[in-house]
């Protein structure tokens, strides 16, 4: 049995790579460069168009850590079009994108990827050009945003950082905005959902700022793509190894289980799809125990297309029952909670055939998210 002093020497040990991983980010007082950054960025620049996505990956496994310990690694949440990051600050005037966008329609459609991900998950495959934001925009006259995130952070609190963008957006906008559209895929479809829910709130943030509520009257669409409304399999299985590595009386298997227990933040709320700060203050999402998490109402005026996918021809397949798109269950997908229907009246879309990331950037997705608009 591992007694107490020798598992903090070792949890001291595991957590030397995240300390020098989050430690990156810190600037050198005598050269004035930034230690370790230079030397990620020129590892990252050996893997030919994977810098953003292995900084991506970076910040979903250790995120939480980044931020906490304000790294430079830690990517900070912006809203963009195309690759313009758009100056979304308190400070900026009414009116004040102007510059930045002159063609901007009233219209606004926002795409939310998910876990260890960027924007360029929505790029199809062999035309990353060509997204569901680019073709919504096409098709349905909008302008068309992406958000980027540190993954690795509390799913809330991401949410409450995306309600605060969005109602600076729209102050900001060059034009007055007559709708808002959100599309999330996967963790981003909760971070859509928990943004709602703060933005609901008539106290968005403890400090400095209190909502306004300048953006939720206008959600007219919210789309959620392979979302764990429900929780994921996955994160749950390696919560349930976790534990078992620990049971087992063998310095490997408790090395390997606290490995997995320095798992991020956003990670650990996916296992029952916490977006709401109460779930995870007053219990942590690694315990061993049920959770059953805060359920916001969703937005009453808003229609919702929820969509999920099988790895099987048919969804009834016990393989596809278990395991869905192979990371979210059709049910959770389509929010079927204990307590009941979480999208009561929403449109329902299953997609035979088509894994996780695939919803991301599928035609047959796209049909159907355009016949439904």
């Amino acid at each position: 049995m591992l007694v107490k002093g020798e598992r903090r020497n070792r949890m001291v040990q595991v957590d030397g790579y995240c300390r020098a991983v989050s430690e990156a980010g810190t600037r050198d007082q005598i050269t004035g460069e930034t230690n370790g950054v230079s030397r990620a960025r020129r590892l990252l620049g050996a893997l030919p168009g994977l810098g953003d996505d292995a900084v991506a990956i970076v910040n979903g496994l250790f995120g939480d850590t980044l931020d906490e310990r304000a790294s430079r690694l830690a990517i900070p949440m912006t809203i963009r079009m195309g690759d313009t990051v758009l100056p979304l600050h308190q400070e900026i005037p009414r009116r004040g994108l102007g510059a930045v966008m002159p063609n901007a329609s009233p219209r606004i459609c926002v795409l939310v990827h998910g876990l260890m991900s960027t924007e360029a998950i929505w790029g199809f495959p062999n035309e990353s050009s060509t997204t569901y934001g680019t073709l919504l925009g096409q098709d349905h006259d909008m302008t068309v945003l992406s958000v980027r995130y540190n993954t690795g952070r509390h799913i809330s609190s991401n949410g409450r950082e995306l309600a605060q963008l969005l109602d600076v957006l729209v102050r900001a906008w060059p034009v007055r905005v007559s709708e808002i559209n959100l599309i999330g895929h996967s963790m981003g479809g909760l971070v859509v959902r928990s943004a709602c829910h703060y933005g609901e709130s008539l106290r968005l943030f403890r400090r400095p700022f209190r909502i306004r509520r300048r953006w939720t009257p206008k959600v007219r669409r919210i789309v959620l793509i392979g979302v764990p409304n429900d929780g994921a399999g996955l994160e749950a299985f390696v919560n349930s190894t976790s534990a078992a590595l620990w049971a087992l009386p063998l310095p490997p298997s408790r090395w390997l289980g606290l490995g997995l227990d320095r798992r991020s933040a956003g990670i650990k709320d996916l296992r029952f799809g916490l977006i709401h700060d109460e779930d995870w203050l007053k219990q942590d999402p690694g315990s061993r125990h049920r959770i059953h998490p805060h359920l916001p109402h969703r937005l009453r005026r808003a229609e919702h297309l929820v969509i999920a996918g099988t790895v099987t021809a048919d969804p009834e397949h016990p393989i596809a029952r278990r395991i869905g798109d192979a990371l979210v269950t059709s049910s959770s997908a389509a929010g079927r909670v204990e307590e009941g229907e979480l999208f009561p009246g929403a449109t329902f879309q299953l997609f035979p055939r088509l894994t996780h990331n695939t919803l991301a950037h599928h035609p047959d997705v796209y049909r159907a998210m355009t016949d439904w608009w």
